[in-house]
């Protein structure tokens, strides 16, 4: 036979040659890192079936049932929507409808100007005034406000001894008039 006509393939693996990212200006001593190194096969593994790689190519072989994920590099169902290998979604959903747009009418109108609530029996700050500064130690604004066993611990006390007498004379002038009791 004649040597010079037959074709070896070397089983040696050749240093990779060192990369510089051309954005980043970073060197890779191991070679481009998003460059694939061993060729994808795809099914069992069979070594008598492997195809040897032609002039330094990058040989991949993948089923017709089989793509890549575009995030981890794994090995896929075609159909697959969500990688089962890395979790995210690799494809849109087929069949789904588009998501609507949500239309809120607000017709509140907002006419509750510094409204306050009326929750008990009106009284009039002037006259809760005069007969807390006239009557206070004996608690008449209190009973004229409906709190009858206040009036009467002020009537014994003579207003708190004169301090609740004072603290009501103040707190009667900052109410607004009419207040609610």
């Amino acid at each position: 036979m004649d040597n010079q006509n037959r074709t070896s393939v070397s089983l040696k693996k050749t240093a990779p040659q060192p990369w510089t990212d051309p954005v980043t200006g970073e060197i890779y001593p191991g070679g481009n890192p998003n460059e694939v190194s061993q060729p994808i096969l795809s099914g069992t593994y069979q070594p008598n079936n492997i195809p040897m790689p032609v002039n330094n190519a990058q040989v991949t072989v993948v089923n017709d049932g089989m793509k890549f994920c575009k995030f981890c590099g794994q090995k896929i169902l075609k159909e697959a929507v969500i990688c089962t290998h890395c979790g995210r979604q690799v494809e849109q959903l087929q069949g789904a409808p588009a998501p609507q747009q949500i239309v809120i009418n607000n017709n509140n109108a907002n006419n509750n100007v510094n409204q306050t609530v009326v929750g008990g029996k009106p009284k009039e700050k002037w006259v809760a005034f005069i007969l807390c500064f006239f009557f206070g130690g004996l608690g008449v604004h209190r009973f004229y406000e409906g709190k009858i066993g206040t009036g009467i611990l002020w009537l014994f006390t003579w207003g708190l001894f004169g301090i609740g007498w004072l603290v009501d004379l103040i707190i009667i002038l900052t109410k607004p008039n009419p207040y609610y009791v």
